[in-house]
This record gives C-alpha cells, sequence and structure tokens, in this order.
C-alpha cells in the first residue's frame, strides 16, 4: 500500500511563516547573525537555520564575509538580497515626476527627477521610460531586472477595474488602465496608487506616523486631497475615492459644503481683497499677480494683509480638519503639500479654530517626508508586490499583502 510522505498543510505554512519572519527580520537589520535573528524574533538557532537554508536556496538571502564590528567569533553573517532585485517608485505629478530605484531590502539605489512637461498619456509614459533608464543607469541595474513598479498619481484608482477616475491636469488618463497599460509594455508588474494614499503609507513607514495606527493625511496645494489610514492600512473605500476632499468645494444650489483652501483659491482670495481697498491693503507689500511664497515671506514679516490671508486659509484648513474627525475620529492629521507645509504661520488661528469646531484635542503635524512622500510611497508599494511575488513563486506561499 502507497503512502503519502508529503506533510500536513499546517505544517509547511508554519514552516514558511518562519522564513517569512527571519527573512522580515533581516529586511528590518541586515548583516545579520543567526543568533541574533533567532533572539529578536522568538524562534530557536535550529529553526532559523532550516528558515535561513530555505531563503538561501529561493535567492532571497546572501551569506555574506564576517565584519569584525558585527559579528563576533567568527559567527555567519546574513542579509537579505537587494540590489540584485531591484524596484521602481514613481510620482507623477502635474509639475514634477520623481522616480526611486530600490533594492528589495528597501534600500535607495537611485533617483531622479524630471519636470512633467508633456501630460498627455503618452508623454507621461515617455518621461517613466525615460526616468527607468536613468535611474538604472546610476545604480549600474539592467532595466529588465526590475521586479515591480509602484506609482502614485492624482487620481482615483478603481479598487475593482484598476481604471482612473479624476485625475484632474492629466489629458487622457481618465478611463485608463494605467497598471495593466503598463505592465503589458514594459513586462514587469505595475501597481498604480492615488498620490496622497502613498504619501501616507510612506509616512506610516519611514515618517512622523510610524507608531500611529489611525491618522489622516491632508494634502493643500494647487487641489487638495485626503488619506486615511485605520488599523495601520489605508482606507481606500469601496470606489478608491477616499478622502477626495475636493468635493466638499463643488458648487452646487447650497453652495460648497467648506471653503477650498488650496492655492489658486487662496490666490483668489487675497486678489479680492486687493480689490476691496482699506488701511490693510494700503499698508501691505503683496501685490497682483499673487505669489504665494512672498505672500507667506510677507506675513512672517508682519504684514497684516499677508497674514490675514494665511489665518483664513488656515481656517479652511481647520474646518476641512474638523470634517474628517467628525466622521473617522482620528487624533492625529498630518498635512503635506505647499500650502499645507507653509501653514505654520497660520498655526495659531488653525488651533483656534479647529479648537472651536472640535471640543477634544487633536494634534495637526507636518509630515517629516515633505515632496519626497509619494514617490517613497510609490517605492514602498513596489517592494511590497516584488516581496510578496518573489516570496510566492521561490516558496510556494503568499503571506504578504499589500498595504
Amino acid at each position: 500500500m502507497e503512502h503519502s510522505t508529503a506533510r500536513p498543510a499546517g505544517l509547511k505554512d508554519m514552516r514558511r511563516s518562519n522564513e517569512l519572519l527571519v527573512l522580515e527580520e533581516l529586511y528590518r537589520e541586515s548583516p545579520s547573525t543567526r543568533t541574533a535573528v533567532a533572539r529578536a524574533i522568538g524562534l530557536t538557532k535550529p529553526t532559523v537555520s532550516a528558515a535561513l537554508s530555505s531563503l538561501i536556496d529561493a535567492g532571497l538571502v546572501e551569506q555574506v564575509a564576517s565584519d569584525a564590528a558585527v559579528s563576533k567569533y567568527g559567527a555567519e553573517l546574513f542579509r537579505a538580497a537587494g540590489a540584485s532585485l531591484p524596484v521602481l517608485g514613481l510620482d507623477v505629478g502635474t509639475r514634477f515626476i520623481r522616480a526611486q530605484l530600490a533594492g528589495l531590502d528597501d534600500r535607495l539605489l537611485a533617483e531622479a527627477e524630471e519636470p512633467a512637461g508633456d501630460l498627455t498619456l503618452s508623454g507621461i509614459i515617455v518621461t517613466i521610460l525615460r526616468l527607468r533608464t536613468e535611474v538604472c543607469r546610476r545604480a549600474g541595474i539592467d532595466v529588465r531586472d526590475i521586479q515591480a513598479i509602484g506609482i502614485g498619481i492624482p487620481g482615483v484608482v478603481h479598487p475593482q477595474t484598476g481604471r482612473i477616475e479624476m485625475a484632474g491636469g492629466f489629458e487622457g488618463l481618465n478611463g485608463t488602465a494605467l497598471a495593466a497599460d503598463l505592465s503589458d509594455l514594459l513586462g514587469t508588474p505595475v501597481f498604480v496608487e492615488n498620490d496622497v494614499n502613498a504619501a501616507a503609507l510612506a509616512e506610516r513607514r519611514y515618517g512622523s506616523c510610524t507608531q500611529t495606527d489611525d491618522f489622516a493625511m491632508i494634502s493643500v496645494g494647487a487641489g487638495v486631497g485626503g488619506a486615511l489610514v485605520l488599523g495601520g492600512r489605508v482606507h481606500r473605500g469601496g470606489r478608491g475615492s477616499a478622502g477626495e476632499l475636493d468635493l466638499l468645494f463643488r458648487e452646487s444650489s447650497r453652495g460648497p459644503i467648506v471653503e477650498d483652501p488650496s492655492s489658486p483659491a487662496m490666490i483668489a482670495l487675497a486678489e479680492s481683497r486687493l480689490r476691496e481697498g482699506g488701511s490693510a491693503v494700503d499698508a501691505t507689500t503683496v501685490s497682483i499677480p499673487i505669489d504665494l511664497p512672498a505672500l507667506f515671506a510677507a506675513a512672517e514679516s508682519g504684514d497684516a494683509f499677508a497674514q490675514a490671508i494665511v489665518d483664513e486659509t488656515a481656517c479652511r484648513i481647520a474646518a476641512l480638519c474638523a470634517t474628517v474627525v467628525a466622521v473617522v475620529d482620528v487624533e492625529t492629521i498630518v498635512l503635506v503639500g505647499g500650502v499645507g507645509a507653509a501653514i505654520d504661520q497660520g498655526r495659531p488661528a488653525l488651533e483656534a479654530c479647529l479648537a472651536d469646531l472640535v471640543p477634544w484635542p487633536v494634534s495637526v503635524i507636518p509630515s517629516t517626508l515633505g515632496r519626497a512622500g509619494t514617490v517613497q510611497g510609490a517605492r514602498l508599494l513596489a517592494v511590497t508586490a516584488a516581496r510578496r511575488d518573489i516570496f510566492a513563486t521561490k516558496l510556494g506561499k503568499t503571506l504578504y499583502t499589500i498595504p
């Protein structure tokens, strides 16, 4: 009688889980010894040794020469494979397109950026191809070795169809399945995410919210957008449109729900007030056409008119924050974008208006990543997707989930 020698699925899953624990620890800290890994993740040395053997055979871990500064008594050193399995992150903005090339260990290998220029679909693809070539050239990587590409765009990505909606400023991008189209063109898995969602992913992993499971991000610049991180994961909503705060400013028979704090609205407000005249206008250095950096600088130097515009914008941002807090009750809100990052000049007004609207403390903080947030989040999306797919391909079990 023939007997099956296959192990129960539970044991196989346990082995895969152990391998993943070891791999994640080496992504966190490399190079490291077998003993250090076992201590960090709470497994026995024989279990870690078995996991390391499988991971080395799969090409996900490499043994490296011992370094006296890291390894005592000649202990063997191991590191997660990095540059040999590169990924690409892209931030496709209306002004710049940025690229970061990283290894599977999430260590940056090269970065580059270009002015956005032609915002048609074909123009965006040409720029992406050029930046891909450039970062690979700088890192000494063959473009064919790229394992995954993550892209952040200012639009809604439908979770079922992958089609892009509400991509203002990008001619021909709406209605396209950019991820599928680029995957077919490049022969590489491509993952497309809303730009503010991508920035929130990065803030959670690398920035000011590494210890915060629930927070919102509000981007205020040429437009306004938002992202929600709940339970440590981005909440995208049924249509992928969670955080589309600009819906609140749309004109209707009842008018906008809240006032728009974007840079065009801020400029329009300043121009309207200048035309109204008055003592503050007579004394201001601000003039038409409005230059926002100059307006913020004037406010900082004590210009009462400029400060009033900044304060009004800050109160509009406070109203947005209050709207988000009323729905999801987050205690932390991260501000990004050209206006959001500069609004500290209006912080007293923002905090006073928010305190008037919300009867409990809410922390409104700047991003620690700044303009790099979206491209870092896109890179993280690519890293996570590549790790998931490579782990499944090499070891036969998908244990990763997209953040």
